[in-house]
């Protein structure tokens, strides 16, 4: 006499739709769960992003965009790409910056986002990389990917390891900078400009930011000069920077005095360094 078929002689359930469905919403969960904005780590990321010097970035583009000649037509609406461009090229540089001082802030800084956990290194490389994609798209719509694409490779450049060289690191920081100031001309002369007044502008916020970085290269040490607060005060000085490059466009009179719009932005960068440290 046959014995009846056993649990383990059954064929096994094939798992309904539903379920594999399920599952796979589960599993993408944990893959974006650091991005969800919650109290737990909403503040790490702007820490991250340090959201005091985000306030300089919008100056940049509109300097830029005031110092170039107009095109004709839709010149205005065009901004509206350049700045959220110029914004996530910051950040995902930032994100990197910390990435690649993982271990250096391990030791000297271990309350930030990513030594203390509250950020995974995972999610902040995603987040550079989603950055420079969406930065580039945006780029797209007013013919500045020339200005773009070097912009990126220079942010990438100088997180890889270029920072720690006494001269090429403050060069391509201040590159960086003043290739945020040519988006803002892009968006102007719908590409790359062809008068000098940006290219001018963007030597000077070049210049300036280069400056700034070689003296904070030891601004984490003992009795440094220039420590985070101070040059958090150095950075706040960009704002009013950017407003006179931005007047002195006097041939896109009366459009150039939009640029003192900048200027309420330093008490409120100085409220928020109180509270996010912008170095």
């Amino acid at each position: 006499m046959t014995p009846p078929p056993t649990s383990a002689d059954r064929p096994p359930r094939r798992e309904s739709r539903f379920a594999v469905l399920r599952q796979k919403a589960i599993e993408a969960y944990y893959l974006v769960e650091d991005f969800i904005p919650r109290p737990r780590n909403g503040s790490a990321w702007l820490r991250l992003l340090r959201l005091p010097n985000l306030l300089t970035v919008p100056g940049d583009v509109l300097a830029g965009f005031l110092l170039a000649p107009a095109a004709t037509g839709g010149d205005w609406a065009q901004l509206l790409f350049a700045i959220p461009a110029g914004l996530l090229l910051y950040g995902a540089g930032l994100a990197l910056n910390d990435l690649f001082d993982y271990a250096e802030d391990l030791r000297e800084r271990p309350e930030r986002p990513l030594p203390s956990g509250e950020i995974s290194r995972e999610a902040a490389a995603a987040a550079a990389l989603i950055f420079f994609w969406i930065a580039a798209f945006l780029a797209a719509f007013f013919n500045a990917l020339a200005i773009a694409i070097p912009l990126i490779l220079c942010v990438i450049l100088y997180n890889v390891g270029v920072k720690r060289h006494a001269v090429f690191g403050p060069f391509l920081m201040g590159a960086s900078r003043a290739g945020n100031l040519l988006l803002g001309a892009a968006a102007a002369s719908d590409g790359m400009p062809s008068t000098p007044l940006p290219w001018i502008g963007a030597a000077i916020l070049g210049i300036y930011i280069a400056a700034v970085t070689r003296l904070a290269r030891d601004e984490t040490q003992p009795g440094a000069a220039f420590p985070p607060a101070r040059i958090g005060r150095l950075l706040r000085l960009l704002i009013p920077l950017q407003a006179l490059l931005g007047v002195a466009a006097v041939h896109r009179f009366p459009a150039n005095l939009l640029a003192l719009a900048l200027l309420p932005l330093l008490p409120l960068h100085r409220r928020l360094a109180a509270r996010f440290p912008p170095s």
